[in-house]
């Protein structure tokens, strides 16, 4: 390695901390742009601590009920709790409170002083509290690093790799344009192991170091769980140098989050144990009027089923891989290999041997949770061992020592920077979207999650999926949007049940500004069960003609036919006549077809169906929508629900 710091020219010290501070200054700029340019409330994660947020400045509780009902707000990411059988129910966020509470703090005092509220000005403030929650600890945090690279001897050109990665070539950097656990988990890790890189270089021991060691291992650990590892080892490692101050200062400074995160958990769930612990239990698994949780019936890569071997191969190398979207990391894999060599000799074999323990205990952690083989939800990385990317930056430094030595490995180096960046680059503004590499995968058919939707069997044409088996059974739908004040009625004749191959139908449409349509039908049951279309199955009362045309296409839902496509199924809510709040489940069918519009031109008319065995024609309800083919602006909605949904 080169010669300490302290004994270049002070000409070269200079230039060094120089080219240093432009490199973050530069990773500060780059984030606090990405952050300006993102999204508020990109996932069901993020939405989750930002309704804890809400709730704890404008309605002073953890409870998230009353904005988890608006619909841009909504998340998956909540459990349903209660302290007693006497209480009702409520949400919250499933994610551990200490972190939100520290966040609605600094919400407040924001509201206190600029006055933006969050509900109504959802952008502006949350970028702003972003702006001081991730991108300015990390800055701090790559200071701080850079401080401990140089008294662990590191060269100037190393230095500047190590910080060119940290602040560019993560996967770290998509999530600081978001509200997560997972960067400030690994700030606190960043300032906690240059705290321990202080210790072991130092003759003379400071108490600032031994409590700045106790308190950010104790916050990562409030951030990260599986991060108690890390708390343990820390522990022993300042026992190792002194334990009367590691008694007097590490301790007393690990108690302060710890007690926090103890003390607002016990607020927020009555207990000592973070809600997310409960997971697949009543508290993740229930039914809210009529509709069960998401937890209860996961869908697409939630509800993987891969073995461990295929799970560890995507984690690592795979479409969530650490080594595969960030293979800079791979220099650490051989930086630990020379560390091992070294053994004790090295300055920096504590924050080593504990970032070689810690990486393997996590990833065995993880590959042991066969019911969390989800690879952390709908994310474009491994977010689960972000946090543990300050213990790579320091186990790549040998590694970087010797590459920079030649010429054709400085290649290498460049080309594992930026394909880093590349991956990091891709999901700057999408970090709860699938990764670049995710994507090529789907596409080339190697993989896929996605829930399988079998196609209707056999095809539907038409809204109506079921005849009643009764006769003079009558459904009434009620539109609204562009028909409000109309309404259809179906209705069997009461001879239905006396002919087994025919069905009489009578529909009626109502407008309340002109007079009524009636049409007397004849259903043929067996082209209607067959999956045929409308105009197979549906002729006069007479039988000798055709239904009329506005009949047709009434009940075929478009104006030609067309199959409908089946879709994932969905909870249609309403409210029982006893006001009741509930929900019926419903298969989806979707279809789409083009026409001539007097007025528009060209345009597309889409019909969505809520079909629904329980109910006598199978039908719950359809929306039309009619957009204008050049332009794309919808010229007519329709929104037709049944009266007689299920008691």
């Amino acid at each position: 390695m080169n010669l300490p710091p302290q004994n270049l020219p002070p000409t070269d010290r200079a230039r060094t901390d120089i080219l240093s501070l432009l490199i973050i200054a530069a990773a500060a700029i780059y984030m606090s742009i990405s952050v300006g340019n993102s999204a508020p409330l990109q996932s069901a994660n993020d939405r989750s601590r930002w309704c804890t947020v809400w709730s704890l400045v404008e309605r002073g509780t953890y409870h998230i009920d009353e904005i988890d009902q608006v619909p841009q707000w909504s998340t998956i990411d909540k459990v349903r709790h209660r302290e007693s059988d006497d209480e009702p129910w409520h949400f919250y966020s499933s994610k551990p409170p200490l972190f939100p509470t520290m966040v609605a703090g600094l919400y407040w005092l924001e509201k206190q002083t600029l006055g933006y509220d969050l509900f109504t000005e959802t952008a502006t403030v949350t970028r702003l509290l972003l702006l001081i929650i991730n991108v300015l600890p990390m800055v701090l945090a790559l200071l701080a690093f850079q401080k401990s690279l140089r008294l662990l001897n590191v060269s100037a050109s190393a230095r500047r790799v190590l910080l060119a990665t940290a602040g560019f070539a993560t996967m770290l950097n998509p999530f600081f344009t978001t509200l997560n656990n997972h960067t400030p988990g690994a700030v606190s890790l960043i300032f906690s192991l240059a705290a321990i890189v202080r210790l072991r270089q130092s003759d003379q021991p400071k108490p600032a170091d031994f409590a700045a060691v106790g308190f950010f291992a104790a916050l990562t650990c409030c951030f990260e769980l599986p991060a108690a590892l890390f708390g343990v080892l820390s522990f022993l490692f300042v026992v190792s140098i002194d334990w009367r101050r590691t008694a007097k200062y590490y301790v007393p400074a690990a108690v302060i989050p710890l007690a926090a995160f103890f003390v607002t958990n016990w607020i927020c769930t009555g207990g000592i144990k973070p809600f997310y612990t409960y997971y697949g239990t009543e508290k993740y698994v229930f039914v809210h009027e009529g509709v069960p949780s998401y937890w209860a019936e996961p869908q697409g890569i939630d509800a993987n089923q891969e073995s461990p071997l295929v799970y560890l191969f995507h984690c690592v190398l795979g479409h969530h891989g650490i080594l595969s979207l960030t293979p800079m990391f791979l220099l650490t894999i051989a930086g630990w290999s020379f560390a091992v060599k070294a053994g004790r000799k090295r300055s920096d074999w504590p924050v080593m041997w504990m970032g070689i323990v810690i990486s393997a205990a996590v990833l065995t952690f993880y590959l042991t949770r066969t019911e969390n083989y989800n690879y952390g939800g709908n994310s474009s990385a491994l977010r689960w061992v972000l946090w543990l990317a300050p213990f790579w930056f320091y186990g790549m430094i040998p590694a970087v020592e010797r590459v920079l030595t030649s010429k054709k490995l400085v290649l290498l180096l460049a080309i594992l920077w930026a394909a880093s960046v590349y991956s990091s680059a891709y999901s700057l503004q999408r970090p709860w979207k699938p990764s670049w590499l995710y994507t090529r995968m789907q596409n080339a058919g190697w993989i896929d999650y996605g829930t399988q939707v079998l196609p209707f069997d056999p095809p539907r044409y038409s809204l109506l999926n079921n005849l009643p088996a009764e006769s003079g059974v009558t459904n009434t739908f009620v539109g609204t949007l562009d028909t409000a004040g109309q309404s259809v009625e179906l209705t069997t004749a009461p001879e239905a049940a006396a002919n087994k191959d025919e069905l009489p139908l009578t529909v009626t449409l109502t407008d309340q500004q002109s007079s009524p349509r009636t049409a007397q039908l004849l259903v043929q049951k067996a082209p209607f069960a067959a999956g045929t279309d409308v105009t197979q199955w549906l002729q006069s009362s007479d039988g000798t003609a055709a239904a009329p045309t506005w009949a047709t296409q009434l009940l075929r839902g478009l104006p030609s036919a067309k199959p409908y496509n089946s879709a994932s199924p969905r909870y249609l809510k309403y409210v029982t006549e006893d006001g009741e709040k509930t929900a019926v489940k419903c298969d989806r069918g979707a279809a789409r077809v083009a026409f001539q519009h007097p007025e528009f031109g060209k345009c597309w008319h889409r019909c969505d169906v809520y079909y629904c065995d329980e109910l006598p024609f199978g039908v719950a309800q359809w929306k039309i929508t009619i957009t204008q083919a050049a332009t794309n602006k919808v010229v007519r909605r329709e929104l037709w629900t049944c009266q007689q949904l299920p008691q």
